[in-house]
Order: structure tokens, then sequence, then C-alpha cells
């Protein structure tokens, strides 16, 4: 099973992915093309970056869109036996890098490595969520970023419905952290339910065949 939590920084991402982690026993995946490093070498993955930088400064949709799928790529392929939840995923790479022109490269990569069983997209104003970076880290970068503060939500929820993504948004405004998981842990038991009910149609097809 595969598990994306998205949303721009500060709606608590993380926080939510290792909850799932912790509680159901998944595997948590952060910065995939990190993976490439059996090693997770800092220097590495940081070399890693200045190339997507240099995408970036070049400006192409969908040479920045392919090279931030290589992370999604290598997850889909090298965990999908296992239980995993991914902090940042498709609908993430979508916002950053999806255009008109950009569009195939998605409809590609959704057929290469399939989409999340869940999309779990958090929501929080941009005030609410510089607040929390300005808590967690007053000398976080990401506060002098313009970009960090867009709201960001329409164009996710675009992704989502364009592409038919299963998700749920969890507005975190105005809710604690447990009440949030409260929320996550219903929608997980609700996704279980129903992988376990495909599991034993499966297997009484089988059955008289």
């Amino acid at each position: 099973m595969l598990i994306a939590v998205e949303g721009m920084d500060g709606v608590g991402k993380t926080e939510v992915s290792k909850y799932i982690c912790e509680k159901y026993n998944f595997t948590f995946i952060e910065k995939p093309l990190h993976y490439f490093y059996n090693d997770g070498a800092e220097k590495k993955y940081a070399d890693l970056m200045k190339v997507a930088n240099r995408m970036y400064e070049i400006n192409d949709d969908v040479l920045k869109s392919w090279y931030i799928a290589l992370g999604n790529i290598y997850v889909a392929r090298m965990f999908q036996n296992e239980n995993i939840v991914i902090d940042r995923h498709l609908v993430s790479n979508y916002y950053w890098n999806g255009s008109i022109d950009s569009d195939p490269v998605f409809k590609a990569l959704i057929e290469t490595c399939g989409t999340p069983d869940l999309t779990i997209l958090l929501y929080a104003t941009p005030k609410t969520r510089m607040e929390r970076l300005r808590k967690r880290d007053k000398n976080d970068p990401d506060l002098d970023d313009p970009e960090k503060k867009d709201d960001g939500f329409k164009k996710m929820i675009y992704f989502l419905e364009s592409f038919n993504l299963p998700y749920i948004v969890i507005d975190t405004e105005n809710k604690t952290l447990e009440e949030v998981e409260q929320v996550v842990d219903e929608e997980i038991l609700k996704l279980k339910s129903q992988q376990r009910a495909l599991v034993k149609k499966k297997n009484l097809l089988d059955e008289y065949k």
C-alpha cells in the first residue's frame, strides 16, 4: 500500500507521515531522489539538487517534471511490495512543475508507476503555515521565499481531479494534531477494509476458475 501525504510547507506533512508509519508499521519515504545512493550521502544528494536547481534555471517544465519523477519511479519500483508513506509525491511534482507542456509527462508517469492508494492533502492558510514554520525555526529560509507563501491548494486539487487520483483533504487550520490523526485513522481503516474485501473477492473468483 502506498499513501502519499501532500501539501505546502507547514501544513504538517512530516508529523502525519511519521504517525502513519509508527501506528501502522509503514516505511517512511522522504526525498526519493536520495535513495539513488545506498549510503544516503548528503554531499551526493546535494549534487543531485544542484542538477535540479539547474533545471529550474533552464525553466523547462518537461525537464523539471521528468527529473523529479525519477524519485517517484524509483520508489514505485523498489518498494512495490511494501507498505509505504511518502512525504510529497505526484501532487507536489505537479504543483511545482505541472503545465500544459508537462501534462504528457504525468500521464506517462502514472502509467509507469501507478497512483497512490490514497493521497492525503493537508491544508492551512499561508499565514498559518508561515507562523508554524517560524515557531519551528525562526531562521528557516523558506520564510523569505515568496513561492512558499503561495496557497497552492487549487492547483493540487486540479491535478488530483484531472488525473483521477483517490484523495482526501484535511484542513489543519484549526485542528490539533490529534484531531488530524483521528481523520487519518478513519481513512486508513476504511482503505484497509476495502483492500481486504478485494482480496476476498479475488480468492472467491479464483476458486471458481
